[in-house]
């Protein structure tokens, strides 16, 4: 949308102008009439265009930029952020790269195996019972030894009784950073996942970012930020990080569990795409057992509408979190953790882990040869890549001319942990509901928009 062509409506009374022209705004992104990478009018010509001062449209979209509604680029203007919970959904003919949900392989369909377990699961009366008459809310003991068996990694085999289930990973960073990480800070690095950002906005917890390098945080840098003594709560993301899809070393673990083990605070390591990472290496988790909490989930890696999200806790952690998930959705649906148990205990869980995995590498090998000589360094087993933006191209710009060429691509201001930092980049998934035909035509768009020059301000 050229920026000239949104005009708010009324402005709503009783309320302040500046509150509610933000307002206005948010609810025309929520409707669809802006979208991601929409650039907004000048503060002087909204202001001509309303009659306001520019002092009060500045105030607006302070707090549109507050809310993640937006975000400013120095010299090229203010453009719709997609912002957590906020991506559009693709329009007719557009290719979505925006997304993140992992590819699997044609011989391998989750909605036919779940199937077979339902009706596995309706011919068992037991079964039945139990996951419709749970014991004063726990999660029932089958059902953490299955999550107990899904989050091992290596050297990393927490027992059952360490084990919680929450509705999702979101779920379970929110329940973290409710039960420890207040009243302190939250340290990660400078673009991270928009989940966390988004949890510990609502909490009113301050997000500090710790300088990094394309093999994650700096454990320098992250002892000098814990020597203020105002963290309370680490969060890494070691494998397949969102939004480089890089994954961390050996090495930089080690660093970094001394690191917060000298410093003596909680780590909130997030692992989503962790079973989706063939390999050996062991999480921060197996390095620093009784301060780290390890999240892992079902929805990448299994079935998008399976939302379990497993949290392995140490003993000290416990009686928070089971206070956090209580407080937040009482119990995880029994019926969904069945379901997840009878997968992990019959093989059907490794068996669409591999298929994901399969089709991941071969997604990964096309985005590499097509993304050549323009800075992408991908992790074959990540479902999703970076890719930085060359001058004078900005984020906002990017987005909206990609989404014109009918590919949606997630901006990098999405992932950014302060409004004073700037992200020059995109996250491109290499999505399930995308054919290989549509996704090499989509990259290749991608490249051709990046050996033009984008349109002016008021272009």
């Amino acid at each position: 949308m050229p920026q000239s062509q949104w005009v708010p409506g009324r402005l709503p009374e009783g309320r302040p102008r500046y509150v509610g022209l933000a307002d206005v705004l948010a609810g025309d992104i929520a409707r669809g009439r802006l979208r991601a990478g929409d650039r907004l009018p000048t503060h002087r010509q909204l202001a001509r265009t309303l009659g306001v001062t520019v002092g009060t449209v500045a105030r607006a979209y302070a707090e549109a930029e507050r809310r993640g509604l937006v975000g400013g680029e120095v010299g090229r203007g203010t453009f719709v952020r997609s912002g957590f919970g906020l991506a559009d959904a693709p329009a007719a003919g557009e290719i979505d790269l925006a997304s993140l949900h992992p590819p699997i392989t044609d011989d391998v369909d989750p909605a036919a195996l779940l199937g077979a377990t339902l009706g596995a699961l309706a011919s068992d009366p037991r079964a039945l019972r139990s996951v419709t008459d749970t014991e004063h809310g726990k999660d029932l003991p089958a059902h953490r030894g299955a999550a107990a068996t899904w989050v091992a990694r290596a050297g990393f085999r927490p027992p059952p009784e360490r084990v919680v289930l929450t509705a999702g990973a979101q779920h379970a960073l929110t329940a973290l950073l409710l039960a420890l990480a207040a009243p302190g800070q939250v340290a990660t690095t400078p673009l991270t996942n928009p989940g966390l950002i988004a949890a510990a906005r609502q909490l009113s917890l301050p997000v500090v970012a710790v300088e990094s390098d394309e093999d994650g945080m700096l454990p320098d840098a992250l002892a000098d930020v814990c020597a203020t003594g105002q963290v309370s709560l680490v969060h890494l993301q070691p494998t397949l990080a969102n939004p480089s899809g890089r994954t961390m070393p050996a090495s930089r673990r080690a660093a970094l569990a001394e690191a917060c083990a000298r410093a003596d605070v909680w780590v909130l390591e997030d692992d989503p795409l962790g079973p989706l990472a063939a390999g050996g290496l062991d999480p921060v988790a197996a390095l620093l057992p009784d301060r780290t909490c390890h999240v892992t989930s079902t929805a990448k890696a299994l079935a998008l509408g399976l939302r379990i999200g497993v949290v392995a806790a140490p003993e000290a952690a416990g009686p928070d979190l089971a206070a956090a998930v209580r407080a937040t959705t009482w119990l995880t649906a029994p019926l969904l953790g069945e379901v997840f148990t009878r997968w992990v205990d019959d093989g059907t869980a490794d068996t669409i882990v591999g298929a994901r995995r399969a089709a991941v590498r071969d997604r990964n090998t096309m985005a590499t040869e097509i993304l050549a000589g323009l800075g992408v360094r991908p992790d074959p087993a990540a479902p999703h890549l970076w890719l930085p933006l060359p001058e004078p191209w900005g984020v906002g710009q990017f987005t909206a001319a990609a989404r014109d060429a009918g590919v949606l691509v997630s901006p990098g201001d999405e992932y950014t942990t302060s409004r004073r930092q700037s992200a020059f980049g995109v996250r491109i998934g290499l999505n399930a509901d995308v054919d290989d035909d549509a996704l090499r035509r989509a990259l290749l768009s991608l490249v051709g928009l990046l050996h033009t020059s984008p349109r002016g301000p008021n272009g």
